[in-house]
């Protein structure tokens, strides 16, 4: 899982070099930031199923064509799985929180996700609203 510190020590290591004096304040500020991205991790945690309702309920709401015939949550049981994916990406999003960088959603959440929305013909637009 990629986070700026394995970044720092992977681009040193693949300039078979040490880790230079700015790579090492990148790393320090992201150390530095991480009581308050924990903190906000722990909040999302204590609170991610309203979390994920709130997004979902904003999302069809923003979408309400969604719910017609054909579409992502034209039934129930695909509603549920759209409020599924979002509390899924809203993991990722905690994952990125704990680990000071994008790696968790990148690697699992964007990459997987372009390729599964286009095949399934599912509207990304809504999920990133959500």
């Amino acid at each position: 899982m990629k986070s700026v510190i394995t970044t720092t020590i992977s681009a040193a290591d693949a300039a078979g070099r040490f880790p230079s004096s700015s790579d090492l304040e990148s790393v320090q500020g992201n150390i530095q930031r991480s009581a308050a991205r924990l903190e906000a991790a722990e909040k999302i945690s204590a609170g991610h199923e309203g979390v994920v309702k709130e997004a979902g309920d904003a999302c069809f709401a923003k979408y309400p064509y969604l719910k017609t015939a054909g579409e992502a949550g034209d039934s129930q049981e695909k509603v549920n799985k759209c409020y599924r994916d979002i509390d899924h990406y809203i993991r990722l999003i905690n994952y990125s929180l704990v680990v000071g960088g994008t790696g968790p959603l990148d690697e699992w959440g964007i990459a997987g996700a372009r390729e599964v929305y286009r095949t399934l013909n599912l509207p990304a637009s809504a999920y990133v609203a959500a």
